[in-house]
């Protein structure tokens, strides 16, 4: 095989830690090193292995290009192959609460109106909504056609008219703001919570009142009208 003799030798795993290698130049030698991997008689098999699963749950090359991929490419199909989802059992949709909601949303797709026909609060529409999809085997921003016809194909609407949309509702709205709940009448101010002010006594008098003793006022009084 010849390959690029320009190219060189390092090109698909790039340059050591101490080399700074700005993006374009990165870019540049990897689109180079993938078209010398294109012409490469056993590119399928060099892939394969690059992107092979150690017992830790690493790719076995984690870094540089391999099979005509880079290492970017190859992580991105290899978190996509962890997030599979798998479709649960059909008794996991026999609760009532589902039932009633995958129904409700078959008719109508405005959250408000979902909780309304399916009997619960919007919050609980809503939740079993994310609900529904995850056990449905769907990502939540699947659009609500898609998810009906896939409940559909699993027989969970069964004798249900769907109503159709343009196709751009998602199955699973985003968070919902409610309306402000109204203010009920004002209750009598709880009694602990009421600030006790101290109450000032007045002092006593720190003088004894012996028996038969004159006043200070009584006093003054008799001196004055001595002096007069």
């Amino acid at each position: 095989m010849m390959g690029d003799l320009s190219l060189p030798v390092g090109a698909h795993h790039g340059p050591d830690a101490f080399v700074v290698e700005g993006q374009k130049e990165r870019i540049a030698r990897e689109a180079r090193a993938i078209e010398v991997c294109l012409s490469c008689p056993v590119m399928v098999q060099c892939d394969a292995y690059a992107s092979s699963v150690t017992a830790e749950g690493k790719l076995a090359e984690p870094d540089g290009v391999w099979g005509g991929r880079r290492s970017l490419e190859r992580h991105k199909a290899l978190i996509r192959a962890r997030h599979v989802r798998v479709a649960a059992p059909r008794d996991r949709f026999a609760t009532v609460q589902k039932r009633a909601v995958l129904v409700a949303l078959a008719r109508c797709w405005e959250p408000f109106e979902v909780a309304a026909a399916a009997g619960v609060d919007v919050r609980t529409a809503n939740w079993q909504r994310s609900s529904l999809m995850r056990l449905l085997g769907l990502p939540k921003d699947v659009s609500r056609m898609r998810a009906l016809a896939v409940a559909r194909e699993r027989g969970l609407l069964d004798g249900v008219a769907v109503v159709a949309d343009d196709g751009s509702v998602p199955a699973v709205p985003p968070p919902t703001k409610l309306p402000p709940e109204v203010p009920g009448p004002v209750s009598a101010p709880v009694l602990s919570s009421v600030a006790v002010l101290p109450v000032r006594r007045s002092r006593r008098s720190r003088v004894r009142v012996m028996p038969g003793q004159l006043s200070f006022e009584s006093l003054i009084s008799s001196s004055l009208g001595a002096a007069a």
